[in-house]
């Protein structure tokens, strides 16, 4: 059986109902969903742990005030269909190349078969030696704008783990 995890990250919204259609969708259709950090309101943590409950996990990221850091961690680290998974904004922010190193020092040691991360707004999937990064990219909807898409990630596990980004539209 295959788990599906939807995976979001650098919201910068106020609400659930800010969330682009397509978002929402793919995270009431998923087994689990994951968040990266900036949310920038507690309002969207708890009504993803309204719809999802104990299947939801999400850190909290730079951009993040007390209010939001008060219900998430900085760092979570959990197993899903056997495989063992980190998860981190980092909330000390830094470049792309910074933060990807950042991540995996932080969970280096920890035998993780993936790292999912934030921060950088730039979407991922790519392997570091046995260890898969993914990085959902920038989760919020921008009518005109020069920096990057608004993606979300999928990860399907199974026997293995696999994941694709998905580019959301207006």
């Amino acid at each position: 059986m295959t788990t599906r995890l939807a995976i979001i990250g650098d919201t910068h919204i106020r609400s659930f109902e800010e969330l682009p259609m397509e978002m929402i969708m793919e995270i009431k259709n998923s087994d689990w969903v994951i968040h990266t950090g900036d949310y920038i309101s507690p309002d969207l943590i708890k009504e993803l742990v309204r719809i999802k409950k104990d299947k939801f996990k999400g850190v909290y990221g730079n951009a993040d005030p007390t209010s939001v850091r008060d219900l998430v961690p900085s760092k979570e680290l959990l197993v899903i269909s056997g495989m063992k998974i980190g998860i981190t904004h980092p909330a000390s922010g830094g470049s792309s190349s910074i933060t990807e190193n950042r991540v995996i020092s932080q969970f280096q040691n920890m035998d993780v078969d993936l790292i999912i991360f934030g921060h950088t707004h730039e979407p991922l999937i790519e392997y570091n030696d046995k260890i898969l990064l993914v990085n959902p990219g920038k989760g919020y909807l921008e009518s005109e704008s020069f920096g990057p898409s608004t993606t979300m990630a999928i990860v399907f596990i199974d026997d293995k783990i696999r994941g694709e980004i998905k580019e959301i539209r207006l």
